[in-house]
């Protein structure tokens, strides 16, 4: 049973092979730097939304190619359970195909939940990139050091060897208690921005976010709530990219990382 579901999972085509077919489908990779720019946050949630459709059209067709392994192995099995127990065997034949498919949805969910993170992350990356924002993932090095951090600007060189000289990214696609793990004691000072989609920030948490000497973006919607709209540590996500053009080089060339 693992051997099929293995053999089917792995039909699923990797995060960013997914995230380069919701680009093209968009068609992002043709749109112009500006238009990325202004409506940043809103890509960002079409860019998510479409990858998530074509990660569902894989999955179901990973669960068609499991019921056709699954009958090619169990053929001649379900010949004999039909031909000596007639109706009485469907239930017994129904039985084993529903152990193996609450396996691989098990499976799939698995999947599902380690990409919904990591999706995030890789959407604001080569939205960043397309909107002409130089951002990549940082070294092992650096990745040691700041084990939150998710991505660096200008690149991840600038991050290693002139760390005053870069922006260091902590995505996360809703804030929970880990967020406060970014921010080490030794880099305190240094330019830290945390980034988020979903959830909601308290006043509080907003405090203690200050405190850390991060600036977090937010969606717009909540960054309009009257406790954060004096708040300039807290911005809107769309602001994001602008914030980094305005701090580091430009980019040699756009290009999809």
């Amino acid at each position: 049973m693992s051997k099929i579901i293995d053999k089917v999972i792995s039909s699923i085509p990797e995060l960013d092979l997914i995230l380069k077919q919701a680009i093209k489908l968009l068609k992002l990779d043709k749109t112009p730097q500006e238009e990325i720019l202004k409506d940043f946050e809103h890509l960002i949630r079409e860019v998510e939304s479409t990858a998530f459709n074509i990660y569902k059209e894989y999955e179901t067709k990973a669960f068609e190619k499991l019921v056709d392994l699954w009958i090619g192995q169990k053929r001649e099995w379900i010949t004999m359970v039909l031909k000596e127990k007639g109706e009485k065997g469907i239930k017994e034949i129904l039985s084993n195909f529903i152990t193996l498919i609450r396996e691989m949805e098990f499976r799939a969910g698995q999947m599902r939940k380690a990409r919904g993170g990591k999706t995030f992350e890789h959407a604001v990356k080569i939205l960043l990139n397309l909107a002409g924002v130089p951002c990549e993932e940082p070294h092992r090095e650096t990745k040691n050091i700041l084990k939150r951090i998710d991505l660096v600007s200008p690149d991840a060189e600038t991050a290693r060897l002139t760390p005053d000289k870069a922006i260091f990214i902590a995505t996360k696609r809703t804030l929970r208690e880990r967020w406060k793990q970014v921010v080490p004691e030794h880099m305190k000072g240094a330019r830290l921005y945390l980034v988020t989609i979903n959830g909601n920030i308290t006043e509080e948490k907003a405090k203690e976010i200050k405190e850390t000497g991060m600036v977090v973006y937010v969606a717009s919607e909540l960054k309009e709530k009257p406790y954060l709209k004096e708040k300039p540590w807290v911005r809107k996500l769309t602001d994001l990219p602008k914030d980094i053009k305005n701090t580091v080089p430009k980019p040699k060339q756009r290009k999809i990382t």
